[in-house]
């Protein structure tokens, strides 16, 4: 607890320190949140308090009870298979990044051009999942060979708030799936190595260092 409390002190230093001196949410390659170790569990945790406070504020933005956009964000099923879903990953994160820059800009510029704490949260979400995206590539690889199309929301007042909406509800539910999918591949490597439990996050940490694990 200590350590990952540490970790996640460091990521809001970070977050503050670009936030106060870029309008952008692009993570520069060579920017100091490269610096950071990559920690799966408390990353994804993060970013889901973060998609969960930007959807809160959203909602206060843009009007409560929202129906969902009903064709949905194929982009965030989760993989259906047993293998280690690296690709189907990246494309659904940089997605979700790439989505959520669409949310930002419309709010920034249309819907909430003033509300300022709206647009601050969605930043700060974009460059946690952009951070994740990373991370995830350094664990299990992959590649988003699709090359997706940049998402593309409806032009109607009502329809964009829908599409916002539900973006970031399923954003939500997405990370729910991959921090449970992390465990399950933390498990298999318990499982094939003889690790005892107690100390299967330890050893698996040691693993990642021993890996390059690094942003």
């Amino acid at each position: 607890m200590k350590d990952n409390a540490g970790f996640k002190g460091w990521i809001f230093v970070w977050v503050m320190i670009l936030m106060h001196s870029s309008d952008g949410v692009h993570l520069p390659k060579e920017h100091p949140l490269t610096m950071l170790r990559c920690r799966p569990k408390p990353l994804v945790a993060l970013t889901k308090t973060l998609v969960k406070e930007s959807l809160t504020i959203f909602d206060e933005a843009n009007g409560k009870h929202l129906p969902p956009w009903m064709p949905g964000f194929p982009e965030l099923h989760v993989p259906n298979n047993g293998s280690k879903p690296g690709s189907a990953v990246q494309c659904s994160l940089l997605f979700m990044a790439q989505a959520l820059e669409e949310v930002l800009e419309d709010q920034r510029n249309d819907l909430n051009p003033y509300d300022v704490s709206l647009h601050k949260k969605l930043k700060e979400t974009i460059l946690m999942v952009n951070m994740l995206k990373a991370c995830m590539k350094e664990i299990w690889g992959g590649h988003c060979s699709k090359n997706p199309q940049p998402p593309k929301m409806p032009l109607s007042a009502m329809e964009k708030k829908q599409w916002g909406h539900t973006l970031l509800k399923d954003s939500g539910y997405y990370l729910d799936w991959l921090v449970h999918e992390i465990k399950v591949q933390m498990s298999k490597a318990r499982g094939s190595n003889g690790k005892n439990p107690k100390t299967a996050e330890q050893a698996f940490a040691r693993y990642l260092e021993g890996s390059g694990y690094f942003l």
